[in-house]
């Protein structure tokens, strides 16, 4: 096999499509892997990063693994260490991260491309391998990794996905859920149906990035109402989300749920169609809206989730978060988490100030186990219905 490392944007679109080939071997989870993804997230959320992307081809030259990898400067306790991460997650919340490749050629993939980091640890000194299925082969592998090559290991960031695992009929879903939970959704669909509203289901490419703006409003009323800026409001996410939905990566959609009633649009919900899985992005309603106090984001989304189980798709994944309105929803959940290894001295000690910080905290009773990270922001979009 043949290691290269790719760190010039000029070369990256010459692997758009092998890249995208090998993100499609995951059909639940490639979404966040795809070369869309992290080509948006690099234009204007981190303008700043150099790409750190790792390749790895067989023997004839194919490509059959991928690393999509940035650089940049990590920012904690007063240090600043040069860093290694995934690409697309920082502020966007990319979730389910990990390395690419084909089926059959997955741990070889992983193996190379960790000794090559490793190998070359002078271009880094915090590898900060973020949103990891939480005991995954990728997560497995970083840990006997860090054995291996004497690098100090840290874990952080445990966070909850809840997902549905989608029926064949909706009844059936419905049926799944508790009779308070299945009376609330059906009266909400029927009230606002009632009242004249309709829901529009936007899909066309260029005119869900035309509508993009009244997403945008309604995320950001609903969360003024609670004195709170909302997480679309962030330097640089409207100019990103109108990349991605306006050239959504290879086989996948951008789709916008829509209310209208009385001649406005009162509620929106935005979600993607990757292979098996719909992946719930984000929403927003308008307060003042007679319609706000029947539920108007739970009506977008349970059509959502019935055109999820019309369409023969697997999976309805929340993502990160634990939010109380995912447990009306589902109880089902997977766990990322986040791995941080050290290839330095100054990273050896910020692992070591990190874990005593944490011991701080937890004698204190002020909060959970593992820091956040500071540079590589993963506060969750606020996806709340």
């Amino acid at each position: 096999m043949k290691v290269e490392l790719i760190s010039s944007r000029a070369d990256l679109p010459g692997l758009a499509h092998s890249w995208d080939e090998l993100a499609k071997k995951d059909g639940r989870d490639g979404f966040f892997r795809t070369y869309g993804w992290y080509k948006a997230w690099i234009d204007h959320i981190r303008p700043d990063a150099q790409p750190f992307v790792i390749s790895v081809r067989d023997d004839s030259g194919k490509l059959i693994g991928l690393a999509p990898l940035c650089r940049g400067v990590y920012r904690d306790l007063g240090l600043r260490l040069k860093s290694v991460f995934w690409g697309g997650r920082e502020v966007v919340s990319g979730d389910f991260l990990d390395f690419l490749s084909e089926t059959d050629m997955r741990h070889q993939v992983i193996s190379a491309t960790l000794d090559f980091l490793a190998q070359n640890r002078a271009r880094w000194s915090l590898l900060v391998m973020g949103e990891l299925v939480d005991g995954g082969e990728s997560y497995t592998a970083l840990e006997r990794a860090g054995k291996q090559h004497d690098l100090g290991l840290r874990r952080q960031e445990e966070r909850m996905c809840p997902y549905i695992e989608l029926p064949d009929r909706f009844d059936d879903y419905l049926g799944s859920l508790g009779s308070s939970t299945r009376y609330h959704i059906r009266r909400r669909m029927r009230d606002v149906e009632k009242k004249g509203a309709l829901v529009e289901v936007v899909t066309r490419p260029d005119e869900v990035a035309a509508r993009l703006d009244t997403l945008i409003q309604l995320h950001l009323a609903r969360w003024r109402q609670a004195n709170l800026p909302g997480t679309l409001a962030r330097p640089g996410f409207a100019a990103f989300l109108r990349q991605v939905c306006s050239d959504p990566p290879a086989d996948s959609q951008c789709r916008l749920y829509l209310l209208n009633h009385g001649g406005a649009t009162v509620a929106a919900l935005m979600v993607f169609h990757f292979q098996q899985s719909v992946l719930y992005y984000q929403a927003g309603w308008a307060p003042e809206s007679p319609l706000a106090q029947h539920s108007p984001a739970v009506v977008l989304m349970a059509h959502s989730i019935r055109d999820a189980i019309a369409e023969g798709r697997r999976y309805y994944e929340f993502l990160r978060g634990d939010e109380a309105y995912k447990s009306r929803w589902t109880k089902t959940y997977r766990k990322t988490a986040t791995v941080l290894l050290s290839g330095g001295m100054m990273a050896k000690q910020y692992l070591l100030l990190a874990g005593i910080k944490d011991n701080l905290k937890h004698l204190l009773g002020r909060g959970q186990s593992a820091s956040a990270d500071p540079v590589e922001s993963v506060e969750s979009p606020v996806r709340e219905v």
